[in-house]
C-alpha cells in the first residue's frame, strides 16, 4: 500500500499521524477528525486531508476516522506493521542513552542488541541487555534479515563501523556521528543532525520575532 512519488515530507507527516493516533488510543478515543489529528500533530488540517487522500478514503466527510483503522492503514503505508529490528553500534554515552530512552510508542520498534569493540565493555549489561562484541553483528543481521543499525561511535570511528555493517549485510543505517560516511549505492544512510534542527528552530524563532 505504497503510493508512487510521495514526498519525504509527506511520509514524515504520516509518521507523526501514527504517533498521534497511538496517543489517541491510549486516551481511549475511538473516532478522530482531521482537525483533531492536525491539532495534536501541530499540522494544518488541510495537510492532513491532503496526505491521507493520496492513499484513498479512510473516513467519511464530516464523520472523522476510526482511530484503529486509520492507524492500521498508516502503518501499512509506512511498512511498519512488522518493523525491522534496531541495533546500536557503540556503547558509549550516546548508545547507552538511546538504550535507556527506549523506543516505546514508536510503533513496535525495539532495540534488539547493542554492540561495542571495547573488550572492557563487552559482556557487561546495558538496560538489561548484554553488550555484545561487534564480531557478533554478522550473525544477528543474518538471523533477523531486516535490521536498521544505529551508529553511535566516537568521532573518527564512523566509517569503520559503517563498513563493518555493510559487510554484514545491513542496508539501512542511522548515524549519530556527523562525519561524512561513504556507503554503497544500495545502502541508505541517514544522519541525526542536531545542529541543523537548531538552525531551523533559530530561524523560526527569529522570523516570529521580526513579525
Amino acid at each position: 500500500m505504497i503510493a508512487v512519488k510521495v514526498s519525504e515530507k509527506s511520509i514524515r507527516r504520516m509518521s507523526h499521524y501514527a504517533r498521534c493516533l497511538r496517543m489517541a488510543k491510549i486516551r481511549g478515543e475511538v473516532i478522530i477528525t482531521s482537525q483533531q489529528l492536525a491539532t495534536t500533530c501541530g499540522i494544518s488540517s488541510a495537510a492532513v486531508r491532503r496526505d491521507l487522500s493520496i492513499y484513498g478514503e479512510f473516513g467519511k466527510q464530516g464523520s472523522g476516522y476510526k482511530v484503529d483503522d486509520l492507524l492500521m492503514n498508516i502503518q501499512s503505508i509506512l511498512g511498519t506493521t512488522d518493523p525491522p529490528s534496531v541495533i546500536i553500534v557503540g556503547a558509549g554515552s550516546i548508545g547507552r542513552g538511546l538504550m535507556n530512552s527506549g523506543l516505546s510508542g514508536t510503533g513496535g520498534y525495539r532495540y534488539e542488541a547493542i554492540f561495542d569493540s571495547d573488550p572492557a565493555k563487552t559482556g557487561t549489561s546495558c538496560c538489561g541487555k548484554k553488550i555484545r562484541s561487534i564480531d557478533e553483528i554478522p550473525e544477528l543481521v543474518k538471523e533477523k534479515k531486516e535490521v536498521i543499525a544505529v551508529i553511535a561511535v566516537s568521532t573518527g570511528s564512523g566509517q569503520r563501523a559503517l563498513d563493518m555493517l555493510v559487510d554484514a549485510g545491513c542496508s539501512a543505517i542511522l548515524s549519530f556521528t556527523l562525519e561524512p560516511l561513504n556507503a554503497p549505492a544500495n545502502v541508505e544512510v541517514r544522519y541525526i543532525e542536531v545542529s541543523t534542527e537548531l538552525d531551523v528552530l533559530t530561524h523560526s524563532m527569529r522570523r516570529k520575532e521580526r513579525a
